[in-house]
């Protein structure tokens, strides 16, 4: 008698659970309709009237800022120089001397205004290497105050997700987005939660972050990206596959690109989205008329 109440108590929770999905799914389609729908129409009406907060997003991207200074640095000193040398290493592929500037600016300027900055990039050295613990040990040693934190929290979720550890690493890229929403590295990471939920087959998780990019981001350049993912889940989730869906969303792809739309217009994704695209019509589509 035990047995027979537990199972169907068992039987109610699963099938409640499956009727909240149900609805939280059929919001999300609801929605992911008005973006496609809607999108293009969005962003011609928001470039006027949004262009003061697409351009203060731009303004506020660390990684340009951080350009800006190798660019055209004003700094004076040792430490300074350091930093400056050390970066052009990198950038030249010369990893090595690169980590050896850095590390001077650390062991010898313990006060430098710098010191965050050398050790995000020599982080950076310690993740091309695949030395993913000595990279975690120096961004997590940035503070929270500091303008290289959200960089510091981003390469953190790079170096997890690279040894595996995805659950922390989702974490990690979520703690970045929410404290963060408007920082450089928040659209990357959410693109980046998306891409491990879709492996961990979670596609209704991922494609909440394609969205969010679509929807909250469309003047980044990991707007294409978004699209892609999406179309993706839809072609290879165990849950979610609607390969008409996916079938529409390449199309939209390839029709931006072709109406100049930017970061569609010479998107690197473009050969995978004619790829994809043709395999899906010549494998499910073919007896179209």
């Amino acid at each position: 008698m035990k047995a027979i109440l537990f199972l169907n108590i068992f039987i109610i929770l699963i099938c409640a659970e499956f009727s909240l999905f149900a609805r939280d799914y059929k919001k999300t389609e609801e929605m992911i309709n008005s973006i496609l729908a809607e999108e293009s129409d969005n962003r011609s009406r928001t470039e006027d009237a949004g262009e003061v907060k697409a351009v203060q997003l731009e303004e506020e991207s660390p990684d340009e800022k951080r350009d800006d200074q190798e660019k055209n640095p004003v700094m004076s000193g040792k430490d300074a120089l350091l930093l400056k040398n050390g970066i052009e290493l990198y950038n030249s592929g010369m990893l090595d001397s690169s980590f050896s500037a850095f590390n001077e600016l650390l062991n010898n300027y313990p006060g430098s205004i710098f010191l965050d900055n050398a050790r995000i990039w020599a982080g950076r050295i310690h993740l091309n290497k695949n030395d993913y613990d000595s990279a975690i040990n120096l961004f997590s040693a940035v503070s929270d105050s500091s303008g290289e934190y959200p960089a510091s929290l981003f390469y953190t979720g790079e170096a997890l997700r690279n040894k595996g550890d995805l659950n922390r690493a989702i974490e990690i890229f979520k703690k970045l987005f929410n404290a963060y929403p408007e920082n450089e590295y928040s659209d990357k990471s959410l693109l980046i939660v998306g891409k491990i939920y879709l492996r961990l087959n979670k596609g209704y998780q991922a494609l909440e972050s394609a969205m969010t990019i679509i929807k909250h981001y469309s003047s980044r350049d990991s707007i294409d990206d978004a699209y892609y993912l999406m179309a993706k889940i839809y072609q290879i989730d165990a849950l979610l596959k609607d390969l008409e869906s996916a079938r529409t969303i390449y199309k939209k792809f390839l029709h931006k690109a072709d109406s100049g739309e930017k970061f569609f217009k010479d998107s690197p994704l473009l050969p995978a989205v004619k790829k994809d695209l043709d395999n899906l019509e010549r494998l499910y589509f073919r007896l179209e008329k």
